[in-house]
């Protein structure tokens, strides 16, 4: 996969091969969980994080991976080169990305990549979660470098 800033201000992401729009499809269904919730259990009960924020947060992460998915398949049923992603949307991006991280990370407990030796990874599920991590996280990174800063 080619990524690469545009000149009007976006993050252009150009699979270069099937497995490439898997990968990008693979955002909204990696951040697939309840993530809401278990922000909600590390509040104080009386901050009543549970009945204000946790369903404002649901339906937020849940539009941010349908956009995400949504562009994907549209660029891809279009046959278009690949998915653009504009500043306006940025956030949305940045955060289908985030709950993906968090979920891979809950789910298989990675820790700090400095210190994972990929090889030891004989799991090819883990093997495979651990580099869409490392993706998401380049992304995100080149999000926040080229889109949603301020140069």
């Amino acid at each position: 996969m080619t990524i690469a800033p545009t000149l009007s201000g976006g993050l252009r992401l150009i699979p270069e091969e099937e497995q490439d729009w898997s990968v990008l499809l693979e955002i909204a269904d990696d951040g697939e969980g309840n993530l809401e919730a278990r922000f909600g259990n590390l509040m104080d009960e009386d901050s009543m994080w549970e009945e204000i924020v946790v369903p404002e947060l649901k339906v937020d992460f849940s539009a941010q991976r349908k956009e995400v998915r949504k562009a994907v398949l549209e660029a891809r049923e279009q046959g278009r080169e690949g998915v653009t992603i504009e500043r306006e949307q940025a956030d949305l991006w940045y955060g289908a990305l985030n709950q993906a991280r968090l979920l891979l990370e809950e789910r298989f407990r990675f820790g700090p990549s400095e210190f994972v030796e990929v090889e030891k990874i004989k799991d090819a599920v883990m093997r495979s979660a651990y580099f869409r991590n490392e993706f998401y996280s380049q992304v995100q990174s080149l999000l926040l470098e080229y889109v949603m800063g301020d140069g």
